[in-house]
C-alpha cells in the first residue's frame, strides 16, 4: 500500500494511492472534517466494493486536492467507509493523477509526480 498526506480543503489527510479507482473518495468522517454536506452530494453513483458488491454511494466536490507540489480544484469524491483498522481518510484516484506523470518507487514507498503534456493540474 502507498499511502500520501493530501492537503483538501486545508486539512491534512491520509489517502491510499488507488490506480484502479476512477475517482478519489473520502470517507464520511472526513466529510464531516471537510464540512462537505454529503447528503446532497453532487450525484449518487454505483460502484464494486471489493467483495463485489454493487454499492450506491454519494459523489461530492472537493475544493481543492495538494499532493506534493500539485493541486486540482473541484475534483469528485466518492463518499466511501473504509474498515477502521486500515486509519485512511480515503482514496486518491485516476482523476487526480489522470493529468499528471506519476512514478512508484516502491523500495521506498514514495509517489514521484511529475507534469504529464497538457495537464489541468496546477
Amino acid at each position: 500500500m502507498l499511502i500520501v498526506t493530501a492537503w483538501i480543503n486545508d486539512c491534512d489527510l491520509k489517502l491510499l494511492v488507488d490506480t484502479g479507482a476512477a475517482l478519489s473518495a473520502i470517507t464520511k468522517d472526513a466529510a464531516i472534517l471537510l464540512n462537505i454536506d454529503f447528503y446532497h452530494p453532487v450525484r449518487l453513483d454505483q460502484v464494486v466494493v471489493a467483495n463485489g458488491a454493487k454499492i450506491t454511494v454519494p459523489v461530492v466536490k472537493l475544493k481543492e486536492v495538494k499532493v506534493g507540489g500539485y493541486q486540482a480544484s473541484g475534483l469528485e469524491a466518492l463518499v466511501l467507509e473504509f474498515p477502521p483498522e486500515l486509519r485512511l481518510d480515503g482514496l486518491l484516484g485516476v482523476n487526480f493523477l489522470e493529468s499528471l506523470r506519476p512514478t512508484f518507487e516502491f523500495d521506498t514507498a514514495t509517489l514521484v509526480l511529475r507534469r504529464a503534456g497538457s495537464s489541468r493540474i496546477s
